[in-house]
């Protein structure tokens, strides 16, 4: 079942409600929290594309608001533009936990620039000395590099 909420795509799978597009000022995350199931609510972000301001100050309302109703934010995928936001303002993580996120490799072999998912459970050891998990090129198998600063990218993980 997807709904579309300013230009935001909200779909409800058998497990998670799935964002896509820009989180913007037409967005209202706060009606997600009614869609939490045993005070559990899990979000993927993997297709989210943007977030301005507006849509920031209603995304950290909605983490609030799970905090005060003790729903347990789960997040998924979560795509660069919220990861860049978590690093910088710390009540854009909240209580959320993330359970997966893109990071931003590239291939000296190929040139092949690449957003890929990184579980957190699966590189917990990298992730938490600050360090960029190894990773193989799909396009020539060649080993990628992290295409950013390791210790900023990561900075919103709990150490």
């Amino acid at each position: 079942m997807a709904e579309t909420r300013g230009r935001t795509i909200l779909e409800t799978t058998a497990d998670a409600v799935v964002l896509r597009g820009p989180i913007d000022e037409g967005t209202a995350l706060t009606g997600l929290l009614e869609r939490a199931r045993d005070r559990r609510l899990v979000l993927d972000l993997g297709g989210v594309t943007f977030i301005n301001s507006l849509g920031l100050r209603d995304w950290i309302r909605m983490l609030a608001g799970a905090q005060r109703a003790a729903i347990a934010i789960e997040l998924r995928r979560v795509a660069e533009p919220i990861v860049h936001q978590m690093n910088m303002i710390l009540a854009a993580r909240g209580g959320a936990r993330v359970v997966s996120f893109f990071a931003p490799y590239l291939c000296g072999g190929c040139g092949r620039e690449d957003a890929v998912l990184l579980e957190t459970a699966a590189h917990a050891a990298a992730l938490a000395r600050r360090t960029a998990p190894r990773v193989t090129c799909t396009e020539c198998g060649d080993p990628m590099e992290f295409n950013d600063f390791p210790e900023r990218y990561f900075s919103f993980l709990p150490v």
